[in-house]
């Protein structure tokens, strides 16, 4: 065990702007001590993240595309939640987006908002849609309700606008499966714009975006 600071003797000023992470939490005291298996981390350069609103209670904030919502096991990239971790000293996570997907995140910053948000999620009276733009016309309001994983998924595409060769739809999902929207749009012929892993029509030519066309508005 040693002191933080001593592990890290050279950041002062990063110790007093709080960009200093242990084990993805910010600290700002140089006497606390570090073992071997605790992650520490510098917060360097941190991205700007959109506040879209901001209470006592909670935040929501604006997500990139390709930023994880939470750290990944190989640690390579930093996270929504670490980053956020630098301006507020509590923070819950009560939902998430996948890495691709940009959109609204919501987190809790007291644990009485984050048993609140987390029985509304899981009661679905918070409702959850996305934009998308996805390869083909369509013209009517479709229905999918093929299992993912092996559970029950319902996911509902509304077309909204007619673009080149594509179509601008809102999808709502009333169940939350993994890559649920990717996966129903897929089987249904009309994969998401920039589509990687379950487009199948994509092996042999080049993604057709610089990112998956998929966000999340709430």
């Amino acid at each position: 065990m040693a002191p933080i600071g001593v592990v890290l003797e050279h950041t002062p000023l990063s110790l007093a702007q709080r960009r200093v992470l242990v084990n993805d939490r910010p600290v700002a005291v140089a006497s606390r001590e570090v073992g071997d298996q605790d992650r520490i981390a510098l917060a360097e350069e941190l991205p700007e993240i959109e506040v879209i609103h901001e209470t006592p209670e909670w935040v929501a904030v604006n997500k990139p595309a390709g930023m994880p919502t939470q750290p990944p096991r190989d640690r390579k990239r930093r996270s929504l939640e670490e980053i956020l971790r630098v301006e507020h000293r509590q923070l819950f996570v009560v939902h998430r987006i996948d890495t691709q997907t940009s959109g609204v995140v919501v987190f809790a910053k007291t644990r009485a908002a984050a048993v609140e948000l987390s029985s509304l999620f899981a009661s679905r009276a918070i409702r959850k849609s996305y934009l998308a733009v996805i390869e083909g016309a369509l013209t009517h309001e479709l229905t999918i309700e093929s299992p993912v994983g092996g559970r029950d998924a319902h996911t509902i595409i509304r077309p909204l606008r007619p673009l080149s060769g594509a179509t601008l739809v809102e999808a709502e999902i009333l169940t939350g499966r993994t890559h649920q929207i990717r996966i129903h749009l897929a089987e249904a012929g009309h994969p998401v714009i920039g589509e990687r892993v379950y487009d199948r029509a994509l092996v042999g030519r080049p993604v057709s975006a610089p990112r998956l066309m998929l966000h999340e508005m709430k």
